[in-house]
């Protein structure tokens, strides 16, 4: 029997939806361009915030490592010159304190560049602690008689000394006698951190150093991003407070204890010698900046989730909410029979794709909650109604509309929850795919006009 004309229309129709089926993904990766567009120049907003943070952090004082103190006593060395003749030099020697306790309470600020926000703090920096009797004999072969005790001084080394805001006293105290000594400024740095650091030493004059003794300063520093500490004690003690509600601990050290609530954290480090990589005690050149720097520890004052990386992580979600409305077009039309113009998917998408770009710009001035609200309302009621259009029925665009908002309340969740992120967005790519399944679960998709058992 030939097939009758409604067949040849019905099976017509089918490959037209095979079709456009096949035209919906081709238009699927297409947008993946602008969306990929939109994902570089939120790198490039959050390179230009980053460099105006840097450029305020370095003028306020940089990131602040605390290197000291160290007991520096210099000594003669004697060798044979070319000519035979013996040549005297000057080396140093660095001995570590035998306790060090630090207590430091940083005071977080907020300071803008332009349309960028930007976190500093002022930390009160606190330390004491006792040095052994310096044995030179024993550490560097030293005789009693080359070492020039005159000399000595007690160094504290900071990578950016622009941050010190307050002359720097120390309190030496040995054989029962305290004495106060005025910290100095110019002197050639020990290299704790490197010869590209830019930082430098400050120095006290300690020629009563042989004994051994207890110390104690105060350092008012400024800073920004970060604040560490080299463990240069036998025995290291930090106790560390701020009103900074979300603090990151990093280096080669976790805190012992701490506590992080919403009005600050308190965090403590106790950090042996054996733990670290160098000595007590060295000569000059003997421990290079790079051990002593891989033993940093400290806090970092970081903001989670600012709102470069919470669009950016949105963007990846990006292709999804192009398929949803695109989806709901397409179904209409199996289910329905309207035909849906290309250029009005087209459309569609684009409109999907312009909500994150008005994330974007608009959060840089009222903040990621309020403009993800306002972005979302907008998109939603945008595409509702040009689809109550498209669809020929305004109820039917008001059906898209629960759809779309429920989605992005969905990514909303999903941005809000770091540690849950994945989990979110998978058991939502589920749920779609669930829903998609059970409403054609009948459809004949040879022949979109009938329904199969």
């Amino acid at each position: 029997m030939k097939p009758t004309l409604l067949e040849k229309v019905r099976e017509n129709a089918g490959l037209l939806l095979v079709l456009k089926m096949m035209f919906l993904g081709l238009v699927l990766l297409l947008f993946l361009i602008p969306l990929f567009l939109i994902r570089s120049l939120i790198e490039e907003r959050e390179g230009y915030r980053r460099t105006a943070e840097d450029e305020v952090i370095s003028l306020w004082g940089g990131e602040q490592t605390v290197g000291g103190p160290l007991l520096v006593v210099p000594y003669l060395v004697r060798q044979k010159g070319e000519d035979g003749k013996i040549v005297e030099s000057t080396a140093q020697a660095y001995f570590l304190p035998e306790s060090l306790e630090i207590t430091v309470q940083a005071a977080p600020e907020k300071r803008r560049r332009g349309i960028f926000e930007v976190t500093l703090y002022t930390a009160e920096v606190h330390l004491e602690g006792s040095f052994r009797r310096p044995e030179l004999a024993a550490h560097a072969g030293v005789r009693p008689q080359d070492v020039l005790w005159g000399e000595a001084q007690l160094a504290v080394e900071l990578p950016a000394l622009r941050g010190l805001t307050e002359q720097v006293v120390l309190r030496w105290t040995a054989g029962g006698r305290s004495e106060e000594v005025r910290f100095q400024a110019g002197t050639a740095p020990l290299g704790l951190f490197g010869p590209s650091a830019e930082g430098g030493g400050i120095r006290a004059p300690l020629p009563e150093a042989r004994a051994g003794g207890r110390f104690a300063l105060n350092l008012l520093l400024k800073g920004g991003r970060s604040l560490g500490f080299l463990p240069l004690g036998e025995d290291t003690r930090v106790r560390m407070s701020s009103p900074w509600p979300a603090p990151r601990f990093s280096g080669a050290f976790l805190p012992a204890a701490r506590s992080v609530r919403e009005d600050g954290f308190e965090a403590e480090w106790h950090v042996i010698s054996l733990g670290r990589g160098y000595p007590q005690a060295w000569r000059a050149g003997e421990v290079g900046p790079e051990v002593v720097a891989a033993s940093r520890f400290g806090v970092d004052l970081m903001v989670p989730a600012d709102t470069y990386q919470r669009v950016l992580r949105s963007v990846k979600y990006g292709i999804l909410f192009v398929l949803l409305p695109f989806l709901v077009f397409f179904l209409f039309e199996a289910f329905s029979g309207r035909r849906v113009h290309a250029l009005q998917y087209l459309l569609v998408g684009f409109a999907e794709c312009l909500f994150y770009l008005l994330l974007l710009s608009v959060s840089e001035h009222l903040g990621f909650g309020l403009t993800y609200l306002l972005a979302a309302l907008a998109t939603v009621a945008l595409v509702s109604f040009y689809a109550g259009f498209v669809l020929g029925d305004r109820r039917r665009g008001l059906l898209l509309a629960p759809v779309l908002g429920a989605s992005y309340a969905f990514l909303y969740a999903a941005l809000q929850s770091e540690d849950y992120a994945l989990l979110i967005g998978s058991l939502g790519l589920f749920a779609i795919l669930t829903g998609v399944m059970v409403l054609t679960r009948r459809v004949d998709w040879y022949r979109p006009g009938a329904r199969g058992r």
